[in-house]
């Protein structure tokens, strides 16, 4: 009786360690799978988030200069956000053809999660050149600057899609730094050094390599 309990133990242990093994197996899978699906919709958010902002806020600057419809600013902006847009209501710039311009942003900080529904993403905006001309009711010949700002731009996923809903205004960005020119003027030019000249020497045959004359007998 001993030998045939022991061999019903065992025949239900084999089982029980199978049991554990595929439910192991199936943890881990499901586990893999949902870090590869939740690093998979943040980086599909994030990529959205990054287009928005950096493609919107480069058709707004192009509508404050005047190069492009506002129109446009609808498939990135709410309609709200355009509405308070407080550069679109004293436009210095709507008294130039602007001709061209070199407008940067940068997106310093970013973070979004896969349920997120809103978003704040830290750009940076300058424009440090801006050429055209100016029209007669302009107030002056020259082309005001434009004014290098840090902002917290806020996006909204509604739909599936997302949009900036909000433009606030961080801190100035610091004034970029122009490089220093070297003057080469200033540079000190080495001194010629003569090179130094070998005399001559006549060559000198050693003792040993003398012939001496054989005597005649």
């Amino acid at each position: 009786m001993a030998k045939k309990s022991k061999e019903m133990q065992n025949a239900f242990v084999i089982p029980r360690r199978a049991v554990w093994y595929v439910l192991r197996t199936l943890i881990i899978i499901m586990i893999v799978v949902s870090m590869t699906f939740f690093v998979f919709l943040t980086m599909m958010h994030y990529t959205n988030i990054y287009i928005i902002v950096t493609e919107g806020m480069t058709i707004r600057a192009k509508c404050i200069l005047g190069e492009s419809d506002p129109i446009e600013m609808e498939q990135y902006f709410t309609e709200s956000c355009i509405k308070a847009d407080k550069a679109f209501e004293d436009n210095v710039y709507e008294h130039y053809n602007i001709k061209k311009h070199d407008y940067r942003l940068t997106v310093n900080k970013l973070s979004v999660l896969p349920w997120n529904k809103t978003a704040t993403v830290k750009v940076t905006e300058r424009v440090p050149s801006i050429t055209g001309t100016a029209y007669e009711d302009a107030p002056s010949s020259s082309i005001p600057e434009w004014e290098s700002v840090i902002y917290n731009i806020v996006v909204l996923n509604e739909n599936n899609r997302w949009s900036i809903s909000k433009i606030e205004v961080s801190e100035d960005a610091p004034k970029d730094i122009p490089r220093a020119t070297p003057n080469m003027s200033m540079t000190p030019i080495p001194a010629p050094t003569s090179t130094p000249t070998i005399a001559p020497t006549e060559p000198t045959m050693s003792s040993d390599a003398v012939a001496t004359p054989k005597n005649k007998d």
